[in-house]
């Protein structure tokens, strides 16, 4: 008779992936970029300049956000023009 099969794989979920913000430490050395290396600067500075409330208090939109609100989406076509004149 054959031995029951083994299990694979973590025993449980993985958890939560991390949130990145402004008190996300960061580094420039070539061994620690992550692929949102790059732009977490970017998102530093935009945090610290309040572009956040700058953005919710100027636009407004009387569309039920579906999957994004509106300061994601600005913020998306912000970091995808940075993005596109960096690389």
């Amino acid at each position: 008779m054959a031995p029951p099969p083994v299990k694979q794989g973590p025993p449980k979920a993985s958890p939560e992936p991390n949130e990145i913000g402004a008190s996300t430490h960061f580094d420039c050395n070539g061994k620690n970029l992550t692929p949102y290396g790059g732009l977490l600067p970017v998102i530093t500075m935009l945090d610290k300049l309040g572009f956040q409330p700058l953005v919710e208090q100027t636009l407004t939109s009387e569309r039920m956000p579906r999957a994004i609100d509106l300061y994601g989406f600005v913020l998306g076509i912000v970091l995808g023009f940075i993005s596109a004149f960096h690389g």
